[in-house]
């Protein structure tokens, strides 16, 4: 059966007018209710982390940093410095940071955040002077930075890929997966080429960041070699995928990779790449086959009662400062690489008449 094609626009295609309207008087409460339902969860993992140690996180805001984020704050009650670049009118991401450092503050917990453009000197500068003057001696990084372009390059040309068309929740800004009526249709959505600004910009946050922050903490005396880690958010992805193995998202993750090498040998650091597996985000809803890669493994690992959620893999991410430290990479997606063959033969079979009946548990989940 012919699948139709549709145009997968921003959040769902939620109205920007109306948008900036609904953040503006429910956003506060929506980052309160999130945070509060999903505080009582959060327990020590056992990390073991000095007492003048601060983690920088790039990222924070949403998404699995900001679950990393408050496993560190209240459950490890770590120190977070967090950069986040969010536009305050069109963007959830600063509500949940004023929602966390109210919360932590309360507490007597350390956690700030810096709404600036992470590849800057200047960005850089002003965190390095907070550290100091909160009188922080080392800092471990984890870079959970997603701002890259999900096309190809041009000499892959153009595709089509399946995707759902989902409603997503304007406040929240992720899919909706809960409710029948979210999905819209299954359909195709065109993979469109990069243009070289897309590339350079992919690149500079996604692919050269950890190393550019890396080389500014060395400079100020903040990592430590023997002490520091240093991590990035990775997804694994097949070499042939149309949208992350033929584009600019294959491009930075192989140059992060490749950075954390060099990170290595030049400062003498633990790296870590953390391998996640899809999860239901804002950046992984913007994605061409996103939605469907997400719902579809996530329907089969809650059938094998595998699936973690975004919490459940900031508890898994506590093994960076857990003996044995790991050292290289930090598999977190293994039940969802194993699920890879499953999906591709349901990915091939699913058809228009079968959603949303093909995704009853996660639906009920």
């Amino acid at each position: 059966m012919a699948l139709e094609t549709f145009k997968k626009l921003p959040l769902g295609g939620v109205d920007r007018r109306a948008l900036v309207r609904l953040l503006d008087e429910g956003g506060p409460a929506a980052a309160e209710g999130l945070l509060a339902t999903q505080r009582p969860a959060i327990a020590p993992q056992g990390a073991e982390l000095a007492r003048d140690a601060a983690v920088v996180v790039l990222g924070g805001s949403n998404g699995i940093t900001r679950a990393v984020a408050m496993q560190l704050v209240f459950g490890e009650h770590a120190a977070v410095y967090a950069v986040h670049y969010d536009s305050e009118k069109m963007q959830i991401g600063c509500f949940h940071a004023a929602a966390m450092a109210r919360a932590a503050a309360a507490e007597g917990r350390t956690v700030r955040f810096f709404n600036r453009d992470a590849t800057k000197e200047s960005t850089v500068e002003e965190l390095v002077a907070a550290l100091r003057q909160d009188g922080v001696r080392v800092v471990h990084l984890v870079n959970g930075i997603a701002a890259g372009a999900p096309k190809r390059y041009a000499e892959h040309g153009s595709y089509l890929v399946k995707d759902l068309d989902m409603v997503f929740d304007p406040l929240l800004q992720v899919p909706d997966f809960a409710h029948a009526e979210s999905f819209r249709k299954l359909g195709l959505v065109e993979v469109e080429v990069a243009t070289p600004a897309e590339i350079e910009r992919t690149n500079k946050f996604m692919g050269s960041s950890s190393l550019f922050w890396t080389e500014q903490l060395a400079a100020a005396g903040l990592v430590v070699a023997g002490e520091s880690v240093v991590a990035f958010c990775d997804y694994d992805f097949p070499e042939n995928d149309p949208v992350y193995g033929l584009g600019p998202l294959a491009g930075a993750k192989k140059l992060q990779r490749s950075s954390m090498q060099e990170i290595e040998r030049r400062f003498g650091l633990r790296t870590v790449r953390l391998c996640y597996p899809a999860m239901a985000t804002t950046a992984l809803g913007a994605i061409p086959g996103g939605n469907l890669i997400y719902a579809l493994t996530a329907e089969i690992l809650l059938e094998q009662g595998r699936y973690q959620s975004m919490p459940d893999l900031a508890r898994e991410t506590m093994q960076l400062w857990r003996a044995p430290l790991p050292r290289g990479e930090l598999r977190l997606d293994a039940a969802y690489q194993a699920c890879l063959p499953e999906y591709l033969r349901r990915l091939e079979a699913l058809a228009p008449a079968d959603v949303p009946r093909a995704f009853s548990r996660l639906l009920a989940s």
